[in-house]
């Protein structure tokens, strides 16, 4: 259910990206912040896919899957980054790839953290 919701967010942020000028949502649309977005998005729905089948095969079972600090981390920052920068917050493209590169590396490092049950 997880991996449905970030990549509904993900289809949203790039339609968001495609057509927001054009819908009137916003005056200009930072590619680098719809990018950034999509990055760490794709980063956790790969991560998580390849940890399941993992757990999948050796029938482990994850709890409290909604309170995964990765989850949460990529959905944030997935949101917060592209609004920031589409809404006309002075960040820069720089600073934007730089937090991006960083979670791409943080989120996967958080699945490890993660607790799960037989």
């Amino acid at each position: 259910m997880r991996k449905i919701f970030l990549a509904i967010t993900g289809a949203v942020i790039a339609l968001f990206g495609l057509f927001g000028v054009q819908v009137g949502l916003v005056g200009d649309v930072n590619e680098v912040g719809i990018i950034a977005g999509l990055l760490i998005i794709g980063v956790w729905i790969f991560t998580e896919f390849k940890r399941d089948f993992a757990n999948f095969k050796q029938g482990i079972a994850q709890t409290n899957k909604w309170g995964d600090p990765a989850f949460w981390t990529a959905a944030i920052t997935s949101v917060l980054i592209p609004v920031l920068t589409s809404f006309g917050v002075d960040v820069s493209d720089a600073l934007v790839a730089i937090v991006a590169s960083a979670l791409a590396v943080i989120v996967p490092i958080l699945f490890k953290a993660r607790k799960t049950t037989v």
